[in-house]
């Protein structure tokens, strides 16, 4: 059972994230939540449907509540590793290169040297081909395949 923090928290973003104030999510609202956190359509998709409980193609603030203790930790976890792993993707290929390794480190005003830069990539970059896949960064950093 969620705490009654936990409720007035999830109370207040479903609120939020009703853009048209109709009491439910669309799954085009839920979509547009989940993206940006890292969430694929699927997920988003699958998501709403085992919110749905009603099976009227709306989430309600109740199904809403209720779901969010059934949603597995390890669904969060990937989708904030897929959004971390998006943020440092500049050019949204799937992967990150010397480029956007550098610019990860200048972002949070860190001056790391292109050798440094370098012994990351041949370090995380088990297929050789200059770039860091989120897998190949999950299965350093985790020891287990992003999904």
């Amino acid at each position: 059972m969620a705490s009654d923090s936990s409720v007035e928290r999830y109370t207040e973003f479903f609120n939020s994230k009703d853009a048209d104030k109709s009491g439910s999510l669309s799954l085009e609202e839920l979509r547009d939540v989940l993206k940006p956190q890292g969430y694929t359509d699927e997920q988003s998709k699958s998501f709403f449907e085992n919110c749905d409980y009603s099976g009227d193609g709306k989430v309600s603030l109740d199904e809403f509540l209720k779901a969010m203790g059934a949603v597995p930790a390890e669904v969060h976890k990937n989708a904030a590793f897929l959004s971390v792993c998006r943020s440092f993707d500049k050019n949204g290929d799937g992967t990150i290169d010397h480029n956007e390794m550098k610019a990860v480190f200048e972002e949070m005003r860190d001056k790391v040297p292109d050798s440094d830069i370098e012994a990351i990539m041949r370090l995380v970059d088990t297929d050789k081909d200059q770039k860091i896949s989120y897998n190949e960064l999950s299965m350093h950093v985790f020891g287990v395949k992003v999904e």
